[in-house]
């Protein structure tokens, strides 16, 4: 399925859940925190994401980083300290000292793209920057048994996904999918390597349907809607209401599925669902 940019506005599908089981588990993140110079806000998070996000995609792609942010302060208080984070996710609590002789070689590799011919200085500079941990003495373990969760198990995990062109595989981006542990909601969360994008989306099993329905918001605040079908050996998502208007019919085939791989087939139908095309494919890889 091809990628664009988007933000999803979750949706909530609530179920119960099982509590009170002690979790030693630990994200650590180092938060920069920075203020743009007088009137470059704009150009200094289009030179964070063209430098920063550059170097920290091929991090993520080497298992450096789990993951990274932008966290913008919208606030319109003139006297402002800072105008964006950067937080930077760690596997270790070590944080940059594990990894400081890679990531020198990330740094010296990348060549720095000025912004409006001005330079990082010229634009912000750094006011801060603190290392902090997200713990939870509570693990909520939610109860996703039955039939209808089996479907999801053989694709959760973390992705690593290529697109095929002419049997050729060129990476170029990453997906993780999950179920909350709060409510047994499915997620997935894509990443865009070497450019700007990336996807969220939230989905649930409705009894009615007696399927797994999954939502996509976009930026733009259209929606695009999905029925997982079982065809065989094949997990079929259906497109089945969209605010957008097209003149073809959309699903997305995951086939040769296997414990480590598999592919999605984006189908297209241009005379209502009586022949498909191949439009696209893409190959997953677990991490």
């Amino acid at each position: 399925m091809r990628k664009v940019s988007l933000v999803l506005i979750f949706l909530f599908f609530s179920v119960a859940v099982k509590v009170k089981a002690q979790s030693n588990n630990q994200n650590t993140w180092t938060y920069t925190y920075l203020k743009a110079a007088n009137g470059q806000k704009e150009n200094l998070k289009i030179f964070l994401k063209k430098n920063w996000f550059a170097m920290d995609s091929i991090a993520v792609r080497q298992g450096l980083f789990n993951d990274y942010e932008l966290i913008e302060n919208i606030s319109k208080n003139d006297s402002l300290t800072w105008d964006f984070i950067v937080a930077v996710e760690y596997f270790t609590t070590g944080t940059y000292t594990d990894i400081a002789e890679k990531w020198q070689a990330i740094s010296k590799a990348h060549k720095t793209i000025n912004i409006n011919g001005l330079s990082f200085k010229d634009l912000g500079k750094i006011v801060k920057s603190e290392t902090v941990q997200n713990k939870s003495d509570i693990k909520y373990s939610a109860q996703c048994i039955g039939e209808q969760f089996e479907i999801l198990r053989p694709f959760l995990g973390d992705w690593e996904e290529y697109i095929v062109e002419d049997g050729k595989e060129q990476l170029f981006g990453r997906l993780i999918i999950s179920l909350s542990t709060e409510g047994c909601c499915l997620n997935k969360k894509f990443l865009l390597y070497n450019r700007s994008g990336s996807y969220l989306t939230s989905g649930y099993y409705d009894p009615a349907e007696k399927a797994w329905i999954e939502t996509f918001m976009f930026r733009n605040g259209n929606y695009t809607k999905y029925k997982w079908v079982v065809e065989g050996k094949d997990v079929v998502m259906v497109r089945i209401a969209s605010s957008s208007k097209s003149d073809y019919l959309n699903r997305n085939r995951w086939t040769n599925i296997t414990p480590d791989s598999f592919d999605i087939l984006e189908e297209r139908s241009y005379d209502l669902g009586k022949t498909w095309k191949v439009f696209s494919t893409t190959k997953l890889k677990r991490k």
